[in-house]
């Protein structure tokens, strides 16, 4: 682009708007499909040509997969920049090593996986003399999370604790940090936590990276915790200049720390903000956008907007109801196969979501029968397979000899004849002298109590690292060929007998592969950055979206992406929403917006699939239609493969069914009728031939919650006051028949009332 009328030229007047902004912060409310990427990009190129110089300009995301498109499209229209743009943790931990000493930490930490976490929160459980079957590690390290997010110090958490799980907590929270600063490392959230409480209470460093970061730019602001929030406020106190771009109706992360109320306040917080929305999306159809923009409607914790689009009006939202799970994968399975041999769509253009991981195995097998190729979505997988967990132990511990985890997985990978025993009194040395465990194996002449063959395996483990240590220099891929040579490793899998192991050596040595793209991409990379860049990954950096494959995923791992066609199954009250929802207003908000996020990856079909039972924990349950299908417009259409005669239904021709005297006969049999959106008023013309009960709310079709069976379905009401009698379909007890005037059932979707 040769200039600004250039940048600007293809811009709506709220794009341009946004992307002229000066001085000041600015929020921008964006949309789904509102093209809010090239907006925060011809920004940073914009100020570029102002003359803002680019180390004063950061521009944070959420993922690397994101950071990296946005890199390479500030790149494009400003060569040779070097912004900063980054993740939230990338940032973090950049900082950290950047401002170690000052900090008083050592520059070369690990960081902690998930995994490496519960171990550490495992072993200060034990250390606090605390039984870990009541309360297990990882409901503990999910508790010190929460904590961190929050910027809560063990101090703090203690003096607050009230009942028996929050004081176990206190009591394994500073045992549990001790144990990360004795092995020199960092779990995710000290990325965030550290620096947020620096920047608090370090004004020095505050007024330095303030005056360093003039122009802040934040994509997906609605997903910001407690601390990502303080280093976002104190990095623009005196260059106010902070540009949010988020969406509430988008906001899916609570589970993880995130706080919707941070950009709901966000003009409170900064009261000269100016606040910019951009509600044309480009992505879908007017069907999809109208169903998507209903439903959502009925959340109350959000910043109205009206979704707007010129694309065309499109197929109907389609919801299929099918026999049971099985015949779920099935059907949706064999829909793509038939989309794609007919040409209409590749099958790449296909994603499958679903609320939990858990769903895929019935699809991973109707994939294989009917010769589909798909990709499970789910992190970085291949770094996870045992082997290649081995190798980055001992390359971690190269990097960082004070890591106690990664020095306890690979001591005896391969076997050196150390038992538990003599690792024992390994550690108990260790800690009486206050040094790491590779430290302690070097003075193996000063523990008496170990002999013979696990004295000269720590002996030879200790020379062996001491040797790759002065390797360091090399680039990444050639330390991983020396790890795998010189321990032994590599001649394990290749001397095995074991045919798995194969398959393993074979793995590893794509491991070198990656090692060598990484730093191909960028020579002055080093194993450090490999590591950290494999730790902070996310789910969608290891998808190939090139490859012409059905992508299947979570719906919290679709955000950001978009899809010619969509499926989202089991979309059941239990599952979406989750079941731990339900009694939540709040949470059944947030699994509304989780709906809506994957509603709108759609850009040309959407297929919202539910079943009337479902293997699901071992149990085959009955399944009630989820409250966000009953919340969609009239124009959805219903499918049925399953009924005699295989015929689409509006969603008015649905309500004819559930009106007549055959809604009996469709819960006996398990095939639930679907209740009409709340949104809209149902046909005068139609009356329920099965009345309602005015003085309780309960009707055919209302969902009910029942103290000891949970959630349930009327499937009918009959009789008044002590004759009458409700027949409920709960998903996990089957039907249940009450009689009387004072049954303890409580009404959770009521049908509006007509007017």
């Amino acid at each position: 682009m040769s200039d600004d009328a250039d940048l600007l030229a293809d811009l709506t007047p709220d794009q341009r708007a946004a992307v002229m902004h000066g001085e000041g912060p600015l929020l921008i409310l964006a949309g789904a499909g509102s093209g809010k990427t090239r907006v925060i990009t011809r920004r940073v190129a914009y100020l570029l040509r102002a003359g803002v110089r680019a180390h004063n300009i950061l521009a944070i995301t959420f993922t690397n997969k994101a950071a990296g498109e946005m890199k390479n499209r500030v790149e494009k229209l400003a060569p040779g920049n070097r912004v900063w743009v980054s993740t939230f943790h990338s940032l973090g931990a950049r900082l950290l090593r950047q401002y170690a000493e000052r900090l008083g930490f050592d520059r070369n930490f690990t960081i902690y996986d998930t995994d490496d976490r519960n171990k550490l929160v495992k072993d200060a459980l034990e250390a606090a003399g605390i039984d870990n079957v009541k309360f297990t590690p990882e409901r503990i390290a999910g508790a010190i999370s929460k904590a961190k997010n929050q910027l809560v110090t063990p101090p703090q958490y203690e003096r607050t604790a009230t009942d028996f799980f929050q004081k176990t907590v206190a009591a394994v929270y500073p045992r549990y940090e001790k144990r990360l600063r004795s092995a020199n490392a960092m779990d995710f959230d000290d990325l965030l936590y550290l620096p947020a409480m620096a920047l608090k209470q370090n004004e020095e460093l505050r007024a330095e990276l303030d005056s360093r970061f003039r122009y802040i730019m934040i994509d997906e602001y609605q997903d910001t915790n407690s601390a990502q929030y303080q280093i976002v406020k104190q990095l623009s106190i005196n260059n106010p200049n902070v540009c949010v771009v988020g969406d509430p109706d988008q906001s899916i992360y609570k589970w993880r720390g995130s706080d919707i109320k941070i950009i709901l306040d966000f003009e409170r917080d900064f009261p000269n903000a100016r606040t910019i929305t951009l509600a044309q999306n480009y992505r879908s159809t007017k069907s999809i956008i109208r169903a998507a923009s209903v439903l959502i409607d009925h959340n109350k914790q959000r910043k109205k907007k009206d979704l707007v689009t010129d694309n065309p009006q499109g197929e109907p939202v389609n919801v299929i109801t099918f026999d049971n799970g099985l015949d779920e994968a099935e059907g949706v399975v064999v829909r793509i196969k038939e989309a794609v041999k007919a040409g209409t769509f590749k099958y790449r253009d296909h994603a499958i979501f679903m609320r939990i991981n858990a769903l895929t195995r019935s699809l991973e097998s109707a994939f294989v029968k009917h010769g589909v190729p798909f990709q499970i979505v789910k992190g970085l997988a291949f770094f996870e397979r045992k082997e290649n967990r081995d190798v980055l132990a001992y390359l971690r511990l190269l990097t960082n000899p004070h890591d106690g985890v990664s020095f306890l997985r690979v001591v005896n990978a391969p076997a050196r004849g150390i038992g538990k025993v003599s690792l024992d009194k390994l550690q108990s040395f260790a800690a009486s002298q206050e040094i790491g465990l590779l430290a302690a194996a070097g003075q193996i002449a000063k523990i008496t109590e170990i002999k013979g063959k696990a004295a000269t395996g720590l002996r030879d483990f200790h020379r062996l690292m001491t040797d790759l240590r002065s390797k360091m220099d090399q680039p990444p891929h050639e330390l991983v060929r020396l790890v795998l040579d010189k321990s032994g490793y590599e001649a394990m899998l290749r001397d095995s007998t074991d045919e798995e192991d194969a398959d393993r050596l074979a793995n590893v040595s794509e491991l070198v592969t990656a090692a060598k793209q990484f730093w191909d991409e960028d020579n002055s990379r080093t194993i450090t950055d490999f590591l950290e860049q494999i730790t902070l990954a996310s789910d969608t950096d290891g998808w190939d979206e090139q490859a012409d494959h059905v992508s299947v995923m979570t719906l919290h791992a679709s955000k950001g992406l978009e899809f010619p066609a969509v499926y989202i199954l089991a979309v059941e009250q239990g599952l979406l929403p989750h079941e731990r929802s339900l009694a939540n207003d709040e949470e059944i908000e947030e699994e509304r917006r989780l709906c809506f996020v994957g509603m709108t990856r759609a850009m040309k079909e959407l297929y919202l699939c539910h079943a009337r039972m479902r293997e699901f924990r071992g149990q085959l349950n009955y399944c009630i239609v989820s409250q966000f299908i009953q919340e969609l417009p009239r124009d959805v259409r219903f499918i049925d493969p399953s009924m005699a005669r295989n015929v689409a239904r509006t969603a008015a021709d649905e309500w004819r069914v559930k009106s007549s005297a055959a809604a009996k006969d469709w819960a006996d049999t398990g095939l639930r009728p679907l209740i009409p959106p709340a949104s809209r008023k149902p046909n005068p013309g139609l009356k329920p031939t099965i009345p309602d009960a005015p003085d309780t709310g309960l009707a055919v079709g209302v969902l009910v919650q029942h103290e000891e069976f949970g959630i349930g379905n009327v499937a009918e009401v009959s009789g008044f006051g002590a004759l009458r009698k409700v027949r409920v379909r709960f998903a996990a007890h089957g039907v249940k028949l009450f009689v009387g005037d004072k049954i303890k059932l409580k009404v959770i979707v009521r049908k509006k009332a007509e007017e």
